[in-house]
């Protein structure tokens, strides 16, 4: 029981530290290429120009220990075939809830996600969300990386 509650606190710890900053523009990949294979598909659903369902589903992989993520999400636009940040409307610092969420093996998760206090309405484009996941095997011993959506709003 020790063992699961120091992971948990290891986990929200390590979620925290990322979860600072500012939504700066990113070096994010130009595709929806996955540095490492867990398995995972991100879908968009029921898009709105203020938020949506991201559906996450996660099916075979490889080296999967834990599989987690955060609350934190980013919205780029696709502008001249790069995809940019979507700047935030807050001249607030932003912070996140710093809980873990497990992403269960096989399984499939759903995320209600409302932008419009970081974003505002978003007008007609295309554009993505990314959720960064963690791939968790013990104290030190973990992978990251960002993971895609692509969606399109119309009006």
């Amino acid at each position: 029981m020790k063992k699961i509650i120091a992971i948990a606190l290891l986990s929200i710890f390590v979620l925290a530290l990322a979860s600072c900053g500012s939504n700066a523009d990113s070096s994010q990949p130009e595709d929806n290429a996955a540095q490492y294979n867990w398995g995972i598909t991100l879908t968009a659903e029921n898009v709105t120009p203020s938020g949506l369902t991201l559906v996450c589903e996660q099916s075979g992989g490889e080296n999967i220990a834990q599989l987690e993520t955060g609350e934190e999400f980013v919205v780029q636009r696709k502008k001249n075939s790069k995809w940019k940040d979507v700047k935030y409307i807050t001249k607030e610092e932003v912070g996140w809830l710093a809980m873990a969420r497990i992403i269960p093996k096989g399984g499939k998760t759903t995320f209600d996600v409302d932008w419009e206090l970081l974003y505002g309405k978003l007008p007609e484009g295309e554009y993505r969300i990314g959720k960064k996941f963690m791939n968790f095997r013990g104290t030190g011993d973990f992978d990251e990386q960002v993971i895609y959506a692509e969606f399109s709003i119309k009006e």
